[in-house]
């Protein structure tokens, strides 16, 4: 169990815990995660958030090929920004997914962190085979001393938030619902590696990301987004105009002129542009990227 203390003066049992896989940390997660952090500032105890590390389903069924919406350096990162004392990292496995309900809240709850409070989703499902259910949670509650508050679902735009829905979105491309459910920017975290030179060539140089392989990767198009507190543009495809490339996730930051070879970068996209074209010469593809900058430095970011 990894605990990353973003207090370091708080202690890590008798504490309040938002439980959850917490992918994407939308915008029900952020309602649970705020629940608990109120609660623990009114009674003065410290609040944790518990996340899995690998996601349940890739060890449960890895054959699903499950997409994540978020990292786990990601995940952090945001539940960090909600206000938590600190994250802890539970790492899942197959022996773990074997637990009883009870031998699964005694291990991590009880018996390590001594928590006072838990908040959970209303659909949360814990122990073999998922046969924990929050009604169980709360009977365990009443056997080792903790209280138990389960958060009702958050409905907008006609949607229940779930992480399921927004995957499906996201991979359909329906991008501004999507991010309307999270609540925040969708964001790509990459390590910055060596491409074609392509684009530099054109006079639009970009700096390709590698990404994580159970990143979920939004449909292919182009995208407004911004990296570093600059505008930028995204273009996730497979360049259509050049036959031969294959995938990439390519970041042209207009007025940019360093280098980010080797470095990982975090990009936060805001709104998709359009799909991704194939043009019948090169002349118009960079008609169409002027078009794209002159909308992206348009947009409210």
């Amino acid at each position: 169990m990894k605990i990353i203390k973003l207090n370091g003066n708080k202690k890590i049992n008798n504490i309040v815990l938002a439980l959850g896989n917490f992918d994407g940390v939308h915008t029900g997660h952020r309602k649970l995660i705020l629940d608990a952090i109120g609660y623990s500032r009114k009674h003065r105890i410290p609040c944790f958030a518990m996340t899995f590390d690998p996601h349940p389903q890739e060890i449960v069924c890895p054959g699903r090929g499950l997409c994540l919406l978020t990292t786990l350096q990601e995940r952090i990162s945001l539940m960090a920004g909600l206000g938590v004392d600190g994250v802890i990292v539970k790492e899942f496995s197959r022996t773990i997914s074997k637990l009883s309900p009870e031998k699964f809240i005694y291990d991590f709850l009880v018996k390590h962190l001594k928590v006072r409070k838990v908040f959970v989703g209303y659909d949360f499902a814990f122990g073999h085979k998922r046969a924990g259910t929050v009604l169980m949670l709360k009977k365990l509650g009443g056997k080792y001393g903790f209280e138990v508050n389960a958060v009702r679902p958050v409905a907008t735009h006609g949607h229940i938030v779930k992480s399921s829905t927004i995957r499906d979105m996201l991979t359909r491309g329906d991008f501004g619902k999507a991010v309307k459910l999270l609540g925040h920017p969708y964001t790509i975290t990459g390590k910055v590696v060596k491409g074609r030179g392509r684009g530099r060539r054109l006079g639009f140089p970009t700096a390709n990301l590698k990404i994580d392989s159970d990143k979920l990767v939004p449909m292919h198009g182009v995208y407004i987004g911004r990296m570093g507190g600059r505008k930028c543009l995204v273009n996730i495809g497979s360049r259509p105009t050049f036959a031969e490339e294959k995938f990439a996730v390519e970041v042209h930051i207009p007025g940019f002129h360093g280098s980010l070879r080797g470095k990982v970068i975090k990009v936060d996209l805001y709104k998709r542009l359009r799909d991704e074209i194939h043009f019948s010469d090169v002349e118009k593809l960079k008609q169409q990227i002027r078009k794209d900058i002159k909308r992206l430095q348009a947009a409210p970011l």
